[in-house]
């Protein structure tokens, strides 16, 4: 959901700049802001002993972290921006604020959020039940789906903006896996590979 950025400033909100691996929040951390971006990408991760699981990637003019804002709970996962971003930044308290004198786009924002509900149980579907090669392709195809054609095609083909690793930590596969399956697509047509970036073609 975008909120304009005019609107967000008139309640309070500041631009906060990030570089690429920069902690945006960390995990356990109590939610205290409401967080759109302007430009960039940031990851929700959860960080284990032996590898990392990515819960979603943001793009620009999306929102993240928000149920624990609005819950008031810890953050269950970390937000580190993939590239350098610029974030707008809202205390939760001024947000509650925008949301009871804007019903629009409290109606909006709740719908919103139904949404990611469904597409994340979508997503964690075919994570979990399908193959790897499947689950390779459910991963990048999100990310098509996502992000502006504009900033990240290439001769009509979507240029997937992660590394392996990343991919990885997105479907639960080992980067090895990744490499090997990611060749076995290649030679099947299903992706395209051209100095080191994946590309999937647009339908």
């Amino acid at each position: 959901m975008n909120i304009p950025s005019d609107l967000l400033r008139n309640y309070g909100a500041v631009v906060k700049n990030y570089h690429r691996h920069d902690d945006i929040f960390r995990e356990k951390q109590v939610a205290f802001y409401f967080f759109q971006i302007v430009t960039g990408l940031v990851k929700m991760v959860n960080h284990g002993e032996d590898n990392d699981f990515i819960q979603g990637i943001f793009t620009d003019g999306e929102s993240f972290g928000e149920p624990p804002m609005i819950g008031e709970f810890p953050y269950p996962a970390s937000a580190i921006s993939i590239t350098n971003a610029q974030i707008l930044a809202l205390p939760r308290k001024h947000f509650i604020e925008l949301l009871r004198d804007h019903f629009d786009i409290h109606l909006r924002f709740t719908s919103h959020m139904c949404l990611r509900i469904q597409q994340k149980s979508e997503i964690l579907k075919s994570l979990n039940l399908g193959q790897p090669e499947e689950r390779i392709l459910a991963a990048i195809d999100l990310l098509k789906s996502k992000l502006s054609r504009e900033q990240y095609s290439q001769d009509n083909h979507f240029v997937v903006p992660v590394t392996r690793q990343e991919i990885a930590d997105m479907t639960g596969l080992r980067v090895e896996t990744v490499i090997r399956k990611v060749g076995l697509l290649e030679e099947q047509g299903k992706l395209y590979i051209s100095d080191r970036k994946i590309l999937r073609a647009y339908e």
